[in-house]
């Protein structure tokens, strides 16, 4: 029999959809097993369609609910928090710690019900200076709160001055915002590192997120891109969608992202998700971004039917990663090489797995060099006016005109 405390339930979009449980015979093993009334639409991911037959996952959990279990600063600190009184804490209990506040449409729920998050005046949160501080602070009162994956600190928050009134109703006991911090020495300026990364994006042309870098520059203040008008949208990284955990993050290639994006997405956004996603490996060539792994790509979808809207997500976790580790490489593969590509390579990559004409790869890498001298230049106005952030500014200079001239500009 499968104890109260091993068994979560799952929600999809405000629907009941299944339960989650520990295997009775192989405690390390998880089972999903859908409730008998849901719908098609109602589906926990794009990946697993409602049947009577469970879905069981080895050693762990099913990608799906990995997807946001806390890496890094924040899983450690849930593990000095909880371990102690959580037996056999492992990525299961963490589930059950985080799930009921994570990004996306799905819940994971002991019981029914949601406890509101506290709030924070974001206002006052930008213009903090004392950010280590206040950073513990946060990480003591939204680690509970805050089901997000990736290494880097950061925590769920939820604004009390959100000014958009769709967003306050769907998020009154929800986050609205992701807040990034990291006080490392070894990870200087990191959040500025990010946000201009985050600003090339935009110029682009490519969505992004809203960010704000707070006064100081010790955080970066993001909003939720997976709330539309109406509901929560669903979310799904290229991990989950190629079935894969976690620990395979830097497994894969770019060009098996582009099947995954031509298998999901919606005939009529296929094109422009082709188009996006080609800047977007481009870009983390031309920034000598080397964390465009697998998680760092993902899907959004209002529900699982199967005539439903299936989009690329915006750009997110952009980071000039050669300025702390120097003979950093790609994430993934391109070409079968990790290596910083060459224009001819982006092109191949672009005719080959993109659907791109030549001509078309051009224009697209036309945008991207733009896109990034305009970010420079913003960059270089931030840098004479922060002296913190000069030293990592000329780093992050040096090795965007590196990948300018590698990867972006005609040869």
């Amino acid at each position: 029999m499968i104890r109260q405390s091993d068994r979560l339930y799952i929600g999809a979009g405000g629907v009941a959809a299944g339960t989650l449980g520990r295997n009775e015979e192989k405690p390390r093993d998880s089972v999903f097993s859908y409730n008998e009334t849901v719908a098609e639409k109602d589906a926990v991911s794009l990946t697993m369609p409602v049947r009577l037959e469970s879905y069981n996952w080895a050693y762990g959990i099913h990608p799906l609910f990995e997807m946001h279990i806390p890496e890094g600063h924040l899983k450690a600190e849930l593990v000095r928090r909880f371990s102690k009184s959580v037996r056999g804490f492992d990525d299961f209990a963490l589930l059950g710690i985080v799930g009921p506040h994570q990004l996306g449409r799905i819940s994971v729920t002991h019981v029914a019900g949601n406890k509101s998050l506290p709030e924070i005046k974001l206002s006052e949160l930008l213009v903090f200076d004392g950010a280590k501080d206040l950073f513990d602070d946060l990480m003591k009162t939204y680690a509970a709160y805050s089901g997000v994956s990736g290494v880097q600190p950061k925590v769920l928050v939820r604004d009390v001055d959100d000014a958009d009134p769709d967003v306050a109703r769907l998020t009154h006991c929800g986050a609205t915002h992701l807040v990034k911090a990291f006080n490392d020495s070894d990870f200087a300026q990191l959040a500025a590192n990010e946000f201009f990364c985050m600003r090339a994006a935009l110029h682009t042309g490519l969505e992004v997120p809203e960010c704000q870098l707070s006064q100081h520059g010790k955080f970066l203040v993001v909003k939720r891109f997976d709330i539309s008008d109406t509901a929560y949208l669903g979310f799904e990284d290229m991990c989950v969608l190629s079935g894969w955990g976690t620990s395979k993050k830097y497994d894969g290639s770019y060009q098996g992202c582009a099947k995954l994006i031509k298998a999901y997405v919606s005939p009529s956004r296929v094109t422009k998700a082709l188009e996006d996603f080609f800047m977007m490996v481009a870009l983390s060539a031309g920034i000598q971004n080397g964390d465009g792994h697998l998680k760092n790509f993902g899907l959004l979808y209002e529900n699982c039917a199967e005539d439903a809207d299936v989009w690329l997500a915006p750009a997110y976790d952009l980071v000039t990663t050669t300025v702390y580790q120097v003979n950093d490489i790609m994430g993934l593969l391109l070409g079968g090489s990790k290596a910083w590509p060459k224009r001819k390579m982006l092109v191949q990559f672009g005719r080959s797995a993109c659907n791109l004409t030549e001509a078309r790869c051009t224009e697209l890498l036309h945008r991207v060099h733009s896109g990034m001298n305009r970010a420079m230049v913003e960059l270089s106005d931030y840098g004479s006016t922060h002296p913190a952030f000069e030293a990592v500014g000329e780093k992050m200079l040096a090795a965007w005109a590196a990948g300018l001239a590698r990867s972006i500009e005609p040869e």
